[in-house]
């Protein structure tokens, strides 16, 4: 990376990651700073062949390499601007660690909280970081709440 600052999203499944984005885009208009969207491709815990692991790791990238694809689509229509991808594979939060440490541009990491109280499974990330990992990254976390709508994320930023 260069000079520039970064916001950084990570991009998953979850229909939060589309406000996180939306939240970083509208900062990143105001604040001239890059985006970075990373994903993270979880270790493989199945024991099968060495051909069969292949297929599947080469799956889970493909699949992450979309998902990255899509998420820059939006930031690109949304901003103008094409951001930095990120894949990196293991433990997620391991390496979004790794991750904040190794590029130092990145100031800010954006989160969008699961709105729905009955899925718990949403805020895996966002749970381990405020519970247990918060002292030991370097960057601020902005949680956005995930019921924003497009016009109110306007309206904050």
């Amino acid at each position: 990376m260069n000079d520039n600052r970064y916001i950084l999203v990570i991009a998953d499944e979850s229909p939060e990651m589309e406000i996180a984005l939306e939240y970083a885009c509208a900062r990143s208009k105001k604040t001239s700073r890059k985006i970075i969207i990373a994903t993270f491709i979880k270790p493989l815990d199945v024991l099968t062949t060495q051909g069969v692991t292949e297929i599947m790791k080469n799956e889970a990238r493909e699949e992450a390499e979309k998902l990255l694809q899509k998420a820059a689509s939006h930031v690109k229509e949304s901003t103008g601007e094409i951001p930095a991808l990120a894949i990196r594979e293991g433990d997620t939060i391991i390496e979004l660690k790794k991750l904040l440490e190794e590029e130092k541009n990145i100031n800010v990491l954006v989160l969008a909280a699961n709105s729905d109280p009955k899925n718990k499974d949403t805020n895996v990330i966002i749970n381990s970081l405020v519970s247990q990992e918060i002292t030991n990254i370097r960057v601020p976390v902005m949680i956005v709440p995930g019921n924003f709508s497009k016009d109110h994320i306007a309206l904050i930023t």
